[in-house]
């Protein structure tokens, strides 16, 4: 009987969350109207009523975390797997990510501009430069309000992913409601398929589907798939790529992971150590043909983002906040983040999946941003291979991550206040530090079981 309530709070607890929010929106202050207009609500900025909003989302995260915490402690207490199914699995993954759906507002404007790009593209403008200021629709206007009220940033995606951007405009009617569903509802379907990659690349790996119920019922990454983010595309790639090394195809394999700029570049990140950790024929042709694909999806996709990232090094500055950039400076921040990426490549030499987890945790502490849904890159590296303190730190990152949300719900947090969100994202990499104290080939031998 517990476990079956801890299934449904599972989602429960963000519909829940969902349902007051519905509630306090319908007396939000008389100031917020023109934002509640707007055809997907975004939180922005509103001081303590966002602040509300958000502990409400928090809310409704935690119930979920807790819940799938305490079946997979369930389980490993029983010795055995988690008591689903790979299909149950996905379908409770399917039900969270509605009940984030139903949620009257979000916390990113993304998706709006994921479709003023779409909008640009079929009309003939080039989405990779800033929209021009006499240009007006209803897309182009809708980014413009949520992003600055005057302007909305240049894009900084790849081509197939405007063309999608561009056919759900077209599917929706050229109206702004339907194409941001249609995005969403396109991210949603992204990330069902990664889950069930996941759990096709994991087979016979021990607590598979326990695995595959951490990645797959992760209240922030439900989330920000539901916010329509794309990098569920990228995570099903590369997943796909995992998938295509074990049915004997490192060919595919290094296609599409090589092929992932064309949707976001940070998906070429994933090469290196995809290609570290193989062995052999393998290694050779995957290498091979990584290298052709990057080159070849860089001749087309370079040209395109550095005219838009041409502006923003001309107007933009670089300040990392929220962060560990922002909590010790850049300069320190990227020593200790370089010296974990250093420590991790004795394991990625040997073949080591925990070379990749240091890496990925090396990576996520380098990052001078982070945003909840840059989760997602790490979120596979956290749940596929033996659990370890360094994994158990990454997962905890995909979840404290959610503390980001903060200021963009309430608005300016700097000084103390802003530090206190700092220090909670980053609290779940403190569980590393006794493998970080260790030789990284001595803690992956105590992670990983004699074969």
């Amino acid at each position: 009987m517990l476990r079956a309530v801890l299934w449904a709070v599972i989602p429960a607890g963000p519909l829940a969350a969902g349902l007051a929010a519905r509630a306090a929106l319908a007396v939000a202050p008389a100031g917020l109207a023109t934002d509640l207009a707007q055809p997907l609500v975004v939180v922005t900025a509103w001081g303590a009523f966002g602040g509300q909003l958000f502990l409400l989302l928090a809310a409704g995260m935690a119930a979920s975390a807790a819940a799938l915490g305490l079946l997979c402690v369930q389980a490993v207490r029983g010795g055995g797997d988690l008591a689903a199914s790979p299909r149950g699995i996905a379908l409770c993954s399917a039900l969270g990510l509605a009940a984030a759906l139903s949620w009257p507002c979000v916390f990113s404007s993304d998706a709006y501009a994921y479709a003023a790009y779409g909008d640009q593209l079929l009309h003939g403008q080039n989405p990779y430069r800033p929209a021009p200021p006499a240009a007006h629709d209803a897309f182009l206007d809708a980014a413009r309000w949520q992003w600055t009220r005057t302007s909305f940033p240049a894009c900084v995606y790849g081509p197939l992913f405007v063309a999608a951007g561009a056919l759900a405009v077209g599917a929706g009617g050229a109206q702004v409601v339907p194409a941001l569903w249609l995005l969403r509802l396109g991210a949603c379907a992204a990330f069902l398929g990664a889950v069930l990659l996941l759990d096709a690349s994991l087979a016979g790996s021990p607590f598979r589907r326990l695995k595959v119920a951490l990645f797959a019922l992760n209240p922030v990454a439900l989330w920000c798939v539901a916010e329509g983010h794309n990098d569920a595309f990228v995570v099903a790639a590369v997943l796909g790529a995992v998938v295509a090394v074990r049915r004997g195809k490192p060919a595919l394999a290094a296609f599409l992971v090589g092929a992932t700029p064309a949707v976001k570049a940070i998906g070429i990140v994933a090469g290196p150590p995809f290609w570290a950790l193989l062995r052999g024929p393998t290694r050779a042709r995957f290498g091979w043909t990584f290298a052709g694909t990057a080159c070849a999806v860089a001749l087309v996709v370079a040209p395109l983002q550095l005219s838009g990232l041409d502006g923003l090094a001309r107007h933009g500055r670089y300040a990392p906040q929220f962060s560990l950039q922002g909590l010790l400076g850049p300069v320190p921040a990227l020593v200790v983040a370089a010296a974990i990426a250093l420590s991790a490549l004795v394991d990625l030499r040997r073949g080591r999946f925990a070379g990749a987890v240091r890496l990925a945790l090396a990576g996520w502490l380098a990052i001078p941003n982070p945003y909840p849904w840059y989760g997602l890159w790490v979120l596979p590296l956290a749940v596929a291979g033996p659990l370890s303190w360094e994994s158990a730190a990454l997962f905890g990152a995909t979840i404290s991550i959610a503390l980001r949300y903060l200021p963009e719900a309430f608005g300016d947090i700097s000084g103390i206040p802003g530090a206190l969100v700092t220090l909670g994202e980053l609290l779940p990499a403190v569980l590393a530090l006794p493998a970080l104290r260790r030789p990284p080939a001595a803690a992956a031998e105590e992670a990983t079981p004699t074969r």
